[in-house]
């Protein structure tokens, strides 16, 4: 048994067995391409077909969630129609004839590290936002499958580095009881849609992704930010009766 400390960015207590929502390798590498035009219209195509899976994922959240998260996706649709990241990738592409999943990530690394230094908490926590989107284009541009939540069928709990808003979106409370994650506070839209899918959630545990593997059993205590790890039968009656007592 093991216990990890984090924030408890949603209350409640969830006992289940662990399901790791691992990330695709979307590395990129810099490559130098013959025709400057195809490849951005390559990058424009994919920035498209990123757009109409937020749709999709924002009108989920609309029914299942409310007006007020799905408009995250709508902030998200404005991001990928901002001319202020969109043009900066076109000209990489145009003047350095750099392939466009390169050009992506070097500009946008370039907005998330100017988020991630601001004083405000909130404004820091925009930075996962711009990460989440510019990574559905990427996966694009790449061929690479990014995983979809709304397809676990069992009774689990969610364990990941960090979980983008339109990862959390696509949670069914029915099946996911709890998740947690290595990074994020409060106010990140992760802690926020869990509040509003009234599920436990533990997030910057900074080791929860290294210390926990898929179908061992996980207690998410959001209340008290604490996570154990293949817990002892007393300490599941313990959280049973602590989970009783809480509902």
């Amino acid at each position: 048994m093991k216990k990890l400390s984090g924030i408890g960015a949603s209350s409640g207590i969830a006992i289940a067995k662990a399901y790791r929502l691992e990330e695709p390798d979307l590395t990129v590498s810099r490559k130098n391409i013959q025709n400057p035009a195809e490849e951005t219209e390559r990058f424009e195509k994919a920035v498209e077909n990123a757009k109409q899976e937020l749709k999709v994922i924002r009108d989920n959240a609309n029914e299942k969630l409310g007006a007020d998260k799905a408009a995250i996706f709508e902030a998200h649709l404005l991001v990928l129609n901002d001319p202020e990241l969109l043009n900066p990738v076109k000209d990489k592409i145009k003047n350095e004839a750099v392939n466009a999943e390169f050009a992506m990530r070097e500009t946008a690394d370039q907005f998330i590290a100017m988020f991630e230094s601001m004083d405000n908490e909130y404004m820091r926590e925009r930075a996962a936002d711009i990460r989440d989107v510019t990574k559905r284009v990427i996966a694009h541009l790449l061929g690479v499958q990014i995983p979809n939540p709304s397809l676990i069928n069992e009774e689990v709990i969610i364990v990941a580095e960090d979980l983008t808003p339109s990862d959390t979106a696509q949670l069914n409370k029915s099946y996911v009881k709890a998740f947690t994650t290595d990074i994020g506070g409060r106010t990140s839209h992760s802690a926020i849609m869990a509040r509003s899918l009234e599920i436990p959630a533990v997030v910057g545990t900074k080791e929860a992704s290294a210390n926990i593997e898929n179908g061992i059993t996980v207690i998410v205590d959001g209340i008290d930010g604490q996570v154990v790890i293949d817990p002892t039968a007393e300490t599941i009656a313990f959280y049973e009766e602590k989970k009783k007592q809480y509902e």
